[in-house]
Order: structure tokens, then sequence, then C-alpha cells
């Protein structure tokens, strides 16, 4: 069984309490319709990879049902996991990888809102042939995924939703304050773990 990744609220400039739990909610919901699937198929799985790679042996049916779940799932974990509410910067081996890919720290942020502030989706910064690359997922398509199935055969290592529910109740149509905030609240030991067991196991 999948277990939620439990993120406590507390006081930000980033998200109310109420955006907070709209988006806790998809989350939780899509956790318990993904583990009712695996229990009814008895699917057996030690990790979310192999929750991956059990797509291919699926009816075509199953398939687009599984992969949709699957991706909500994946990617709310992703998001939550990769948010804080209290400032910090970015640092390690991720940074130095940012600096060597943007020139600067700023010119990544530039990049990063000018590629989603008008895009409905999900926004991806991904390591793939030893580079960075932001790129954007369409509904709830997830890098790990393989194209076929809309994703990129690449590890993520910072996701953003910019699907209209999980800014819309505190930022209106401001998506550009919206990013320029989460850029704000990332949780940059999370984004640099992500980092290090990508190389270490690469």
């Amino acid at each position: 069984m999948i277990k939620l990744f439990n993120i406590n609220y507390k006081k930000n400039n980033f998200l109310s309490e109420k955006q907070f739990l709209i988006q806790k909610k998809i989350y939780n919901d899509s956790l318990i319709e993904l583990n009712n699937f695996l229990f009814k198929k008895n699917i057996i799985f030690k990790n979310k990879f192999e929750l991956i790679d059990i797509l291919n042996d699926l009816s075509e049916f199953d398939k687009n049902y599984f992969s949709n779940i699957l991706g909500i799932y994946l990617n709310h974990d992703y998001f939550f996991k990769n948010i804080c509410f209290n400032k910090n910067i970015c640092f390690g081996e991720i940074y130095n990888k940012i600096i060597e890919t943007y020139n600067n720290y700023d010119n990544f942020k530039f990049n990063f809102i000018k590629n989603f502030e008008n895009f409905n989706g999900w926004g991806w910064l991904i390591y793939n042939n030893n580079k960075l690359c932001i790129i954007k997922t369409f509904e709830n398509n997830n890098p790990l995924f393989s194209i076929d199935l809309g994703g990129f055969n690449s590890i993520p290592l910072l996701c953003i939703d910019l699907h209209e529910h999980s800014y819309y109740l505190d930022y209106l149509n401001n998506k550009k304050k919206y990013l320029n905030n989460f850029l704000e609240n990332i949780n940059w030991y999370e984004v640099e773990n992500r980092f290090q067991n990508l190389i270490l196991n690469n």
C-alpha cells in the first residue's frame, strides 16, 4: 500500500491554508483510488518505479486509467515534497548544475517563469542526457512515463502544479506571482537529495 506524504501547513507567503487543502484533497483522493486499483488487481510492487513498469502489462483500458491516477498521485507527491513554508536558498550540486546550465540563478528563475506563466498542466525541472531541462507535461502526465504516455523517460528534480485549482483561490489570474512565490518556498534539501540519488544511480 502506498502512503500519503504528510506535510503540515504553516502560515506562509506562498499558499493560504484553503488553497493548500484543495491540493491536499486531490493528492489524498488519488492515493485512495490508486491503492484501490492495486488491491483490486492484486498488484505487488516495491517502489514507484515498479508501478510505472506495470503500465506495460495492462490492457489498453486499464493502462489509460492507471496512468492517469498514477500521474495525479506521483505529481502531487513530488509537488508536496519539494515545497516548504519558509524561504531557503538553492545549494549543493543542484545549485552548481543550475549555474552551469543557466549562468546564474536569476537566469534560471527568468526561464522557469517564462516557460510556465501561460501554461496549464505541470512544470518540471528534469535531468536528461546529463543536462538540466525545463519541461511541461499536459494533464497529469509525469516525466518518468514513456514518451507514448506523455512523459520523457526522465527523472524529475522539481515540480510545480500549474492547473487553475492550484493557485486561483490565492492568485486569481496572476500566475507569475504564484511562480515567483513558489521559487521562494522550494525545499532545496529535497531537490538536492533527488539530484544526488540520480547521480549515484547513474
